[in-house]
């Protein structure tokens, strides 16, 4: 099982309202299932990258250090972006709308 930074549920429907907009190159369902699926590994690596790709050298060690503890409660992550202040929220925001407009080729995302 992947795990993502947003739950698969909110990428899905994300994606699913890019397919509605574009014209897809696919003829069957199968394709039009692995597309949506690859879209959404993609939409969640372009997160992970703007968020986790923000951070420093010493941030991501820390970060690393958080998880190794184990048992970290939601607020110990928010507790760690406010501290550094990283919008986490803002970057995830920024990266769906970029991976749309890509997805979309220079529709209006």
């Amino acid at each position: 099982m992947d795990n993502y930074l947003i739950d698969r549920e909110t990428l899905g429907k994300f994606v699913d309202e890019l397919i509605k907009r574009k014209a897809l190159p696919v003829n069957t369902p199968e394709e039009l299932n692995n597309l949506r699926e690859e879209s959404i590994k993609s939409l969640d690596d372009k997160i992970g990258l703007a968020v986790f790709g923000s951070l420093t050298a010493e941030q991501n060690t820390e970060f690393n250090q958080l998880l190794d503890r184990g048992n970290v409660e939601e607020s110990d992550f928010e507790n760690f972006f406010n501290r550094i202040g990283l919008d986490v929220e803002q970057k995830i925001t920024d990266a769906m709308n970029a991976f749309g407009a890509e997805f979309l080729g220079g529709q209006n995302a």
